[in-house]
């Protein structure tokens, strides 16, 4: 027989550790803090993701910034726990994919041929429902020519 393990979002946010807004708000603080402490150039292209178990996890925009901050991490890590007072034993750097703009494709719109407007005339005038018949002649009107 299965158990109805089921909880209330309320009941469980309200059971949280920290209130998911005080964590945001602790991450982005701590965000704008880490950054002031990377070079300029470094710090526009990674963002702070988490902060667990005392690994500091940062998101960069690319393979080859996350290879550059692999770079900084021994020097980063000893600024992070004197100026910041962190107590930071690890770095996990992750590539974060890069958003995809899609753009829809843009189709020619179908062409009605003269020879298709005439067959669909010629239907119309054999249907008996006045609607159908009426809806073929808008669309053999719309014949181009080709």
């Amino acid at each position: 027989m299965r158990q109805n393990n089921a909880f209330p979002c309320a009941d469980i946010l309200r059971n949280a550790e920290l209130p998911l807004l005080e964590r945001a708000r602790r991450l982005q603080r701590m965000e704008q803090a880490v950054l002031r402490l990377l070079p300029e150039d470094l710090a526009a292209h990674c963002s702070v993701m988490n902060l667990k178990n005392e690994t500091l996890i940062l998101g960069v925009a690319s393979p080859a910034w996350a290879a550059r901050l692999r770079f900084a991490v021994p020097e980063f890590t000893r600024q992070l726990q004197c100026q910041l007072s962190l107590a930071i034993t690890g770095i996990d750097i992750r590539v974060l994919p890069e958003s995809l703009d899609i753009q829809p494709v843009s189709r020619r719109p179908e062409s009605l041929s003269m020879d298709n407007a005439t067959l669909l005339a010629q239907t119309a005038e054999s249907v008996d429902h006045p609607e159908l018949r009426e809806a073929l002649y808008r669309l053999a009107a719309k014949a181009h020519e080709s």
